[in-house]
């Protein structure tokens, strides 16, 4: 029965979202069917990743202009990084999807007790990903945040704000949310990040978009988190705001801290 309100939810959802055309609902609600027959077991999905992303068959790495991610370690070392694709095993328990687990690159271990569904399109795999982070339980939602970083061909920008939004979602999965929303949103982050760190609501959400803020290019970062270390209204924010301007090294944010600091004298 769970299962069953499940995939009606699901199907909901994919009519009433903007995001999808008439062609890619009957995609996304497939692949949803498929999930939801397998009611206790692993299913797994391989698709395209978007540029950028590499991994070793566990973990995985993403880096983008201006912000490249150092963190397969030493610089010294060569690593090899699998340009794709991502593989992400569906763990279901009664009906329900309880876990998802991502990698890049690699090849699939041989086992014969797991459903696999092959290739699937990069962008109904991400769409159905952001079904399961909008209305699933905190667990996957939050590891169904994670793996839409690694999706080629997908715009999730409207739906992670939607999330970041949402007052019925846990905290953890807002902030996450709102995290990636940084990571993917181009060039209107910086105006959507903004609006979320001065608007009311949830702290933590805000801080969470004041942190993401921090990692948009060093032009941007510092220009805001100098603003909102003078005008928000609430001094824990900008207290945090500060504590991430302090954190760039830029000399603009270095001399406000020093001229903050000669004022408290």
């Amino acid at each position: 029965m769970r299962s069953t309100r499940t995939h009606v939810v699901a199907t909901a959802f994919l009519l009433a979202a903007p995001l999808y055309t008439a062609c890619a609902q009957g995609s996304v609600t497939a692949l949803a069917t498929r999930i939801d027959a397998v009611r206790n077991g692993r299913v797994r999905l391989t698709f395209a990743t978007r540029p950028g992303v590499c991994g070793n068959g566990n973990g995985w790495s993403r880096s983008r202009p201006g912000n490249t991610n150092d963190s397969w370690g030493s610089r010294d070392i060569e690593v090899s990084c699998e340009a794709g694709p991502a593989r992400v095993v569906v763990v279901r328990v009664d009906g329900e999807t309880t876990e998802i687990r991502t990698g890049v690159g690699g090849r699939w271990r041989a086992d014969t007790g797991v459903t696999d569904l092959g290739n699937i399109s990069a962008k109904v795999a991400g769409q159905w990903l952001l079904h399961i982070a909008e209305v699933g339980p905190d667990k996957p939602a939050r590891e169904a945040l994670s793996a839409i970083m690694l999706t080629d061909s997908l715009d999730g920008a409207q739906a992670l704000l939607r999330i970041a939004r949402n007052e019925k979602r846990s905290s953890d999965v807002r902030t996450q949310a709102m995290f990636w929303l940084g990571e993917v949103a181009g060039d209107k982050a910086t105006a959507t990040l903004d609006s979320v760190a001065y608007e009311a609501g949830d702290r933590e959400v805000r801080k969470q978009a004041i942190f993401a803020m921090s990692r948009r290019p060093p032009e941007e970062a510092v220009t805001n988190l100098l603003r909102m270390s003078e005008t928000l209204p609430d001094r824990e924010l900008r207290k945090t705001a500060i504590f991430w301007l302090s954190r760039s090294k830029d000399p603009r944010a270095l001399a406000w801290i020093a001229k903050a600091v000669e004022n408290k004298k």
